[in-house]
């Protein structure tokens, strides 16, 4: 093995001076004694609502949470049907099914996996769509403003499955700033990562963030709603308040990453995400599409050998799921079709030019 390049490096991430940085936190935290929402809880609230460009943030216990509390803060009810992308990782439609709400496919554009506007509108006329949940898969922008409209003039709420987002911009500006409920996860694996579970909710409503606070605490505020508990605690917070000081650099990093893959693949009979793409996604994972799931399997094999990490996402479709596949209404041809046959190649701040060169290399000869 010549060499490696790892799919995430955490240890260059984590690297001594923010090892330094964070125990010097978290040694402030425990002699305080001030574990749940803390001043890092707010600092970061501030700080990530301005980033991108929304005004509240609300830190919760993890991305699902956020996905479910969103769902109940616009008032949805058991039963009622919710609009998502086929091509999503499983939290999507889990959130779904865990609120009883029934989920109802919108199929995706080819080489993105993004919810396709034309799919939406299909199944909004079709059937009685209460929510619509959009997914800026891969860290792709999903077209929010088609999707926006498409339902706004049908009064049906959005929420922005930004799981995989920071760090990308829609049409209005950063990922959460369009103006819907916009979810994130902050696992340790995304662009900003936490040191377990993380979440959070932007929006621009002040009666939502009002809902969505008293939602995460136990219900406990004037308002007469059934809470749960979903605070993030103050360790997570001051990890990601610490991390915002480098996000927007290293993000950066990772569109000239990905503008050294496009120059290095474009060439090979694979399909690329469209290179329109460079500058408004986050770059979060950085898919390939191999149309066929035995040449995927090779490339892995190859992989493996050369010291390359890469990960299949994803194996089936949203529909395809075996807790899902009961649920029969939408569209999902194309979704169907992409499932199984997609590769993501190494993506995170630290690879560099000639790393770029070599998974090109080595992707090239088992095609």
């Amino acid at each position: 093995m010549s060499r490696t390049v790892p799919f995430y490096d955490f240890n260059k991430l984590h690297n001594p001076t923010f090892q330094e940085k964070i125990n010097a936190r978290f040694a402030e935290i425990v002699s305080k004694n001030g574990f749940v929402e803390g001043e890092y809880n707010f600092s970061f609230e501030e700080k990530f609502a301005k980033m991108q460009g929304a005004k509240h943030c609300l830190l919760l216990a993890n991305g699902t949470d956020a996905l479910e509390i969103a769902l109940l803060a616009y008032g949805l009810k058991p039963g009622d049907r919710v609009a998502v992308t086929g091509i999503t990782f499983y939290a999507s439609g889990e959130a779904i099914l865990n609120m009883g709400m029934i989920p109802v496919y919108v199929d995706v554009i080819p080489n993105s996996g993004l919810m396709c506007p034309k799919s939406l509108e299909r199944v909004l006329e079709k059937y009685d769509i209460k929510a619509v949940m959009p997914v800026h898969i891969y860290g792709l922008p999903a077209d929010m403003k088609t999707i926006n409209e498409l339902c706004q003039t049908r009064k049906i709420p959005v929420i922005e499955d930004a799981a995989q987002g920071q760090g990308g911009f829609i049409h209005s500006g950063p990922i959460g700033s369009g103006g819907n409920l916009v979810t994130f996860s902050f696992y340790p694996t995304k662009n900003l990562g936490a040191f377990g579970d993380a979440g959070a909710i932007l929006t621009d409503d002040d009666d939502l963030a009002l809902i969505i606070k008293t939602i995460r605490n136990h219900g406990r505020s004037e308002l007469e709603l059934m809470g749960r508990n979903s605070r993030c605690d103050h360790l997570q917070a001051a990890v990601l308040d610490l991390k915002l000081e480098t996000i927007e650099e290293e993000n950066k990093q990772r569109k000239q990453i990905a503008a050294w893959y496009h120059q290095a693949l474009k060439d090979l009979p694979i399909n690329l995400v469209d290179a329109s793409y460079l500058e408004t996604s986050s770059w979060h994972l950085y898919p390939v599409f191999l149309g066929d799931a035995g040449i995927r399997a090779k490339a892995q094999e190859a992989f493996k050998e050369a010291g390359i990490g890469c990960t299949p996402f994803y194996e089936r479709s949203l529909n395809q799921e075996k807790v899902f596949n009961k649920f029969s209404e939408g569209e999902w041809t194309i979704a169907s079709k992409m499932a199984g046959t997609v590769l993501c190649l190494p993506m995170n701040p630290f690879i560099t030019e000639d790393d770029v060169a070599y998974v090109a290399e080595n992707l090239k000869k088992v095609l």
